[in-house]
Parts: C-alpha cells; structure tokens; sequence
C-alpha cells in the first residue's frame, strides 16, 4: 500500500528529471513535507530565501541565465501571494518558474483556519496552468493522477514559449511527519521541441514582398545575447536597403546596427521624419524600449509589418501589424533575395547617427557629477565580460542614450517594466551565471528591494551602483512639473534612507561618492573589490533633470 504522502516524496523526482536543478524555499510550517522532501533529493540545489517576493524575483534571475526550469517553494496563505509579481514578470519574459504552493486541504478553505486562502489558480493570469494535487496518495490511481500533473505541468512550462505553472499542494496533518525513503519511479511525460519551418509557397511570397520594398526596417527586441541572430543581423545591416534597429537589451551589436533609437527618432525634426518613414517594418521577439521609436511608427506607419518570434503574436505595438511568420528569423530573413536594391535608405540613417554621435559626445563629455556623469564613466570602465543588469526607470533609460558594448551583456526586467524585484532578480542571476555581474538602480528601486540582500548568496562577483537623488527623478524627466507642483512628494517620493547603513547591515562592502573627481577611483574600487559590493553616488535630482532635457535639446539642434 502506498504512503499517504508517495506523491509528495515524488514531486522533487519529477521536477529533477523535467531538468530542475535549483529550488528556491521560503521557510514556512505548511510546507514543511515540501522542504523534507526537496532537501532529500540528492540531484536538487535547494537555497532558503525568507522573503516569498525577492526569493520569486531571486529565481527568475536565475532562469534569466540559465534558461532551465526553476522551482520554488513557499508555505500557505498570503506567502503564496508574495511571489505574483516575479510570476507576472517571468510570464512576460517567457522563463519557466514552477511554483509550488503548499495549502491546506479543500474542507478547511474558509473555515476561519490560519493561514489559509483560495489559492488554486491564483496567479490565474500570468501562469501557462495551475493543478492540484490530491491532498492524500494512498490508492494508486491518486499516486498516478499526482505523478501526471506535475509532470504535465512542468511539461507546459517549458514548452515553447515558457511560462511559470502553478502545482497546488493540499495538506492535512500531521504536517511533521517522516516521508517514506523512496520516491516511487514516477511516469515522466515530456513534449520534445520541433522547429517550425516555413513553406516553400510562404518563403516565395516573403521574398516577392520584400523585393518590392526598398526601404526596410528591423527592430530586434528584448532578448539574451544570441549569435546567429547577431550575424543575421550583421548581414542585414549591411544591405542598403535595410536599418536594423537594436538596443542594448537586444545584445545585438555592429557597425551599422542603429543602437540608440531613442536618440535617434527623438532627434528627427517633423519635417524629416517623412524621409525616415520604412515601407516594410520587421520585428523579431520580444518588444523594444524605445518610446521615441513607437511613437515615430505609429505616425509614419509602414504598408507592411512582419512579426517573428513573438510570444504575444497579436501584440500590434506599432498599429501596423499584417503578418505573422512563425519559426526563426534566422532561417527565413537570410534567404531573402538581398542585393537587389538600389537604396540610400541605411546611408540616410548612418549619416544622422554620426551626426548624433558628436553631438552626445559634446554634451556628456563635461557634465558634472549627476546619474549622466556616472553612467559615461561607468560605461568606459566596466571589465569587459560584465553582465549589466539594469533597474527599471532611469537607469536602463540613461544607458540607452550611449552606444551598446558588444563586450557586456545587458538585462533588465521589462517584461512588466517594475521596480519592485530589480535587485533580487540581479542577485540570482549574478549567483547562478557567477560571472562579474553589476547592477545600476536608482535609490528607490534599491530601497524598494533592498531585501534582495536579505539571503546568504551574495558572492564577490555581484556589484550594485546606486544612483542617489533622493527620489523617483524619473517623474521630472517625464512629467508636467507645474502640473505637479503642489504634489510633487507623492511623485519623487523623496526619503530619509541612509543607505550606506542598509548595506552595512547585510554584511556588503559599501562605497561612497559625491565628487566627481573621485567617481572615477571608486568606480575602480568597486569592481576591485573581493566582496559584493555597493557603490553608491549622491548627484542632484534638478541637475539630473536639466541634464536630461537639456541632451534632447542638443541632440535635436537645427541639422545643418
């Protein structure tokens, strides 16, 4: 006769030979038989993080770099609602979280119990499935239904495109109770992954479509670094014909590659933007940063749009949308019939982008310690091979105002653009990748997350720069600010934080900045530095402003 609880001894198994490696636990009481069983498993990494939200932010970092399956692990109750916002933000970035949630069992549901929510299905909009187990395993077929759900919801997490699933776990005591020795050979059920390949009909009429067109754009967007898409769009680039747009968060890089498109359309004058207006627009994954650029091709709309690789294959982000091409673009675009046009539409492109070069270069080559001042030096100094992952708001805006390294890798959590787990979602990558990985935050992405900190992973490779001006500068860069004037704290949210004792407190090395002469130094420190390490710079919120409007001011000047 089977043990009441088999199929909880069986779940680590099945999440093992799906291909998990590591385990995220936040302690609990009701997930006790969950943290017996996962700990017991020989071939499972399993890491304690107290914090359900940083430790759900702390795997999708690590999903980030190793694009494997990861598990976490929490107890019943509101622990179980603490993880939704990294489950919102690994659905968007398509990674495969696999959440497991004990719960207590279906008769104790609203009974006035501790701890004790509805929670199947409850992150029913950002997750690929959700099961329930059955609370008890006794009769073979419950073992064999258990066994079949998590294996099946693991299964669709990992089938393209990822997703975070939700494996629901009832329990009824007693909860400390020993688990039997063995798992059970659980039935492991797996979809094995396919190319999809265009038709030959379908490539034929591509290939008409795009000869007719002599002024094409191509906008790669958010996605790891990836080689043969670089060389594709190496290769693209070089056409006359053909602009290929990539930011830094595209980890595309090349001569001719437009890498700076907020920039670059935010520089057009009204009167040239016409000249700039693509007949064919080309999109590959998932979005762009850009708003300049979205703006520019929602009023100067191209006749058609083709869209690859997008796991939102509907998303008409530029309200031009005609085509849907499923598989590769790497596949398709390279047998596009190239070298047929006559076109001086990426030469019109490159002569404004080294127009736009001396203008950058002129403005930031002087600028006073402000966000502006610690990005350019940062950018000139950080150790080739550095994973640079970026907070949202100001820091990954400021550096896309500068050209994109080929030797760093750039990361950001833009799959719902928060900063609520920025740091968290860095640490775990920097943990899991354990290569030299900096984080750029603002103060209040730092202070939001700041128990990201709280976990006893921190290794020597991760650095963070903290940008400190006091608030959201964000909403002065963007915002009305007579219109918010006599609400302007409700917006900047200016604090107290002392942040030099935060980190302290979690054991990190701290380092301090408010001179420009001595970012330079610090900066080398920092990456210098044997332990994880904060640097954090005191610049001014109205300079920052004023040096960000006043960039766009230089960068739009009358062409010549």
């Amino acid at each position: 006769m089977n043990h009441f609880r088999q199929g909880i001894k069986n779940l680590p198994e099945i999440c093992f030979q799906q291909g998990v490696r590591k385990v995220i636990i936040a302690p609990g009481s009701r997930n006790a038989p969950l943290i017996l069983a996962f700990t017991d498993h020989p071939g499972l990494e399993c890491l304690s993080i107290t914090d359900e939200r940083s430790a759900a932010y702390f795997a999708t970092g690590i999903a980030q770099h190793s694009a494997e399956p990861v598990a976490l692990v929490c107890t019943s109750g509101t622990a179980v609602l603490n993880f939704a916002p990294a489950i919102a933000e690994a659905y968007y970035q398509n990674l495969s979280l696999i959440v497991i949630t004990a719960d207590r069992a279906a008769e104790t549901i609203d009974q006035a119990d501790g701890q004790t929510i509805r929670q199947a299905n409850i992150y029913a909009n950002y997750i690929k499935t959700c099961v329930e187990l059955p609370v008890e395993t006794i009769l073979a077929d419950d073992l064999a239904f258990s066994d079949r759900q998590i294996s099946q919801a693991i299964d669709i997490s990992m089938t393209s495109p990822c997703g975070p699933v939700q494996i629901n776990v009832p329990l009824r005591e007693p909860i400390y109770q020993a688990l039997p020795e063995q798992h059970s050979q659980p039935k492991i059920i797996k979809t094995l992954s396919a190319e999809v390949t265009i038709s030959a009909d379908s490539l034929l009429k591509l290939s008409e479509a795009w000869i007719s067109y002599s002024k094409k754009l191509i906008i790669i967007g958010v996605q790891p670094k990836n080689e043969s898409l670089n060389e594709l769009a190496a290769l693209l680039s070089a056409e006359p014909d053909v602009v290929v747009v990539g930011e830094n968060l595209s980890n595309i890089s090349g001569e001719h590659i437009i890498c700076r498109p907020e920039v670059f359309f935010a520089s057009l004058s009204e009167d040239e933007k016409e000249t700039y207006q693509p007949d064919l627009l080309i999109t590959i994954g998932h979005s762009a940063i850009s708003k300049q650029m979205k703006l520019f091709l929602k009023a100067h709309r191209p006749f058609e749009h083709w869209q690859f690789e997008s796991s939102l294959p509907y998303a008409d982000t530029y309200k031009s949308l005609t085509t849907i091409i499923p598989g590769k673009a790497v596949g398709i675009l390279d047998k596009m019939p190239l070298g047929k046009k006559a076109s001086d539409f990426a030469g019109i492109y490159q002569q404004q982008m080294q127009t736009i070069g001396k203008r950058h270069d002129s403005f930031v080559e002087n600028a006073p310690l402000s966000d502006m001042s610690v990005v350019t030096q940062l950018l000139k100094l950080v150790p080739t091979g550095t994973i640079m992952q970026l907070a949202n708001s100001t820091s990954v805006r400021w550096t896309q105002l500068f050209p994109t390294r080929d030797d760093l890798s750039y990361f950001c959590n833009r799959g719902t653009s928060g900063i609520d787990g920025s740091l968290s979602t860095a640490a775990g990558f920097a943990f899991s990748s354990g290569q030299p990985t900096l984080f750029l935050t603002g103060d209040l992405s730092f202070i939001y997350d700041s128990n990201g900190l709280w976990n006893n992973y921190m290794k020597g490779n991760f650095k963070t720069i903290v940008m400190n001006n006091n608030g959201g500068n964000i909403f002065k860069f963007i915002g009305d600010s007579l219109l918010m004037s006599g609400c302007e704290k409700y917006f900047t949210t200016p604090h107290h934080v002392n942040v030099k004792s935060l980190v302290e407190a979690y054991g990190l090395e701290y380092f301090g900045c408010n001179q420009i002469e001595g970012l330079g130094d610090n900066l080398i420190a920092l990456f210098n530095s044997s332990k994880a390490s904060v640097l954090e710079v005191f610049t001014d919120a109205e300079l920052n402003t004023e040096n960000y409007k006043g960039y766009f001011e230089n960068i739009r000047k009358e062409n010549p």
